[in-house]
């Protein structure tokens, strides 16, 4: 059997893919199991125990428009999948199973021949997970798992040489800004948990160069700056993290998979939508209008982003140093707010 999972989105995506991965290897163990996934995916897909081929579909650059499906379309044909299992809901996506001239393709966008309804209330791993139980397999475990990218512990040891303990990784960058605390608030975090012996690491792309200088300068403490560095290499890091602090984004839950104890600060998006373990806390502040977004606004539709701006540093730093201390218990930390 060859299985075909479709999913090509944000890199959070493609870290709840795992628990479907993992299921069809179950049921079979001789299979072989085929992701299609966006550029940024891909680091993450090669990490992922039980993935066989990876397919990377740069649908907005290199293979956009016909042409670039097609040659998708040829490459998936090679692999021959049995089943696609298509959990991203979008025509493109569709197009691509039905390109794979896979005989049975479940899921919820057009051209699956075995149509699911796309229920948005669940957990994101249980979108997948639905798929994979149509397709027979069992779905009970729900964990995101990763493996440290064992080419880059080198790059590792060289960027923590000397490092002290605890090694706490930042992570202030989000792909919509609602869902960002603010340069201020991680150097505040940054200030109290350095000023007692932790190395400090801030971890994004290109793009989070400018926050990471702010935090630096915000904090009065050392900062290492790793902002920019490739997404594997930032996999390598967060391995060897004692603890992650930031956002519902990509990094944040490569971190969860990789069995690093994670702070998701949330806002706009609910954690419901997510599936956590007992090295992981939810820091959120409860208001009436959150939250309001299945992936987070571009802006606040009220305009006052109190769901991150009312979330103190005393709320956090509480949440950290419990996952820092002897005994990590699982918990929402989430206190009330009119």
């Amino acid at each position: 059997m060859r299985f075909l999972l479709v999913h090509p989105a944000f890199l959070g995506d493609t870290v709840f893919l795992g628990p479907a991965v993992r299921a069809l290897k179950a049921r079979w163990p001789g299979c072989e199991v085929g992701l299609v996934v966006s550029p940024r995916g891909e680091a993450v897909a090669r990490q992922m125990p039980g993935v066989d081929e990876v397919f990377v579909f740069d649908k907005r650059r290199a293979d956009s428009g016909l042409r670039g499906i097609l040659r998708l379309g040829a490459r998936l044909r090679a692999f021959a999948p049995d089943v696609a299992l298509v959990s991203h809901p979008s025509a493109r996506s569709g197009a691509v199973a039905w390109l794979s001239r896979a005989p049975r393709r479940i899921g919820y966008a057009p051209l699956c021949n075995d149509k699911v309804t796309l229920d948005r209330g669940r957990p994101f791993v249980e979108r997948s997970l639905a798929l994979v139980a149509r397709a027979g397999a069992s779905t009970t475990d729900r964990r995101i798992s990763l493996d440290p990218p064992a080419a880059l512990a080198g790059y590792a040891d060289e960027t923590l040489r000397g490092a002290r303990r605890p090694v706490v990784g930042l992570v202030p960058g989000a792909e919509w800004g609602t869902k960002r605390w603010g340069p201020d608030r991680f150097a505040g975090l940054a200030r109290r948990l350095g000023a007692d012996g932790a190395t400090v690491v801030v971890l994004g792309g290109p793009s989070e160069r400018e926050l990471a200088r702010a935090i630096a300068e915000g904090s009065g403490v050392p900062v290492l700056d790793t902002t920019g560095n490739s997404i594997a290499e930032a996999l390598a890091l967060l391995a060897r993290c004692d603890l992650v602090v930031g956002g519902d984004t990509g990094l944040v839950h490569c971190a969860r998979a990789l069995g690093c104890p994670t702070v998701l600060l949330f806002g706009p998006t609910d954690p419901a939508r997510h599936v956590f373990g007992d090295r992981e806390r939810v820091a959120r502040v409860a208001l009436d209008c959150a939250p309001c977004h299945d992936h987070g606004p571009e802006r606040c539709p009220l305009g006052h982003h109190r769901c991150m701006t009312e979330l103190s540093i005393d709320d956090v730093e509480r949440q950290a140093r419990a996952l820092l201390g002897a005994g990590s218990t699982p918990g929402a930390g989430t206190r009330s707010k009119g």
